[in-house]
């Protein structure tokens, strides 16, 4: 998202020198952020709770996304018309390249602080168990099933 925050009005050769790079960061980020985020969301369930631990995951995603999409294209549009208005001499095109610019540095601000904020809560997770299970080798995910239905699953 950063890189995309160097578009001017005047940029050339934007697919290969923004888009496309951007495009590949974008995938492998989420591509190696998803998969664990939706694990992590069932971690340490009990087995009968797990479907509504993944589809509570899934709705706070949908729903983050709607919102920020939201928020997101409100700050872009509202960047454009107030450099517009500061600038009257500037084509629409200034101005919407100014709104995306504006927002996309406010995105990758938000992604920075969470990624800063949810930093310290990552914890080995074997050093999260207790210790009697430590010792049994049981408990979370990756370990032997136990074959009780109630016990944590990851």
């Amino acid at each position: 998202m950063l890189l995309l925050t160097r578009l001017t009005p005047e940029s050339t050769d934007v697919f290969w020198l923004y888009l496309l790079p951007a495009l590949v960061l974008t995938g492998l980020g989420l591509g190696l952020v998803m998969p664990p985020t939706a694990s992590l969301a069932t971690a340490d369930m009990h087995r009968q709770d797990i479907g509504a631990a993944s589809a509570a995951y899934n709705a706070a995603q949908q729903l983050g996304a709607a919102l920020g999409t939201a928020l997101l294209n409100t700050l872009a549009a509202s960047a454009a018309v107030s450099y517009l208005a500061a600038h009257p001499r500037a084509t629409p095109a200034a101005g919407t390249v100014h709104g995306y610019t504006t927002a996309l540095a406010v995105a990758f601000a938000i992604l920075l602080a969470a990624a800063l904020l949810t930093a310290p809560l990552l914890r080995n997770r074997r050093a999260r168990r207790h210790p009697r299970e430590r010792e049994r080798g049981e408990g979370t995910a990756g370990d032997k099933d136990t074959g009780d239905e109630t016990a944590p699953v990851g």
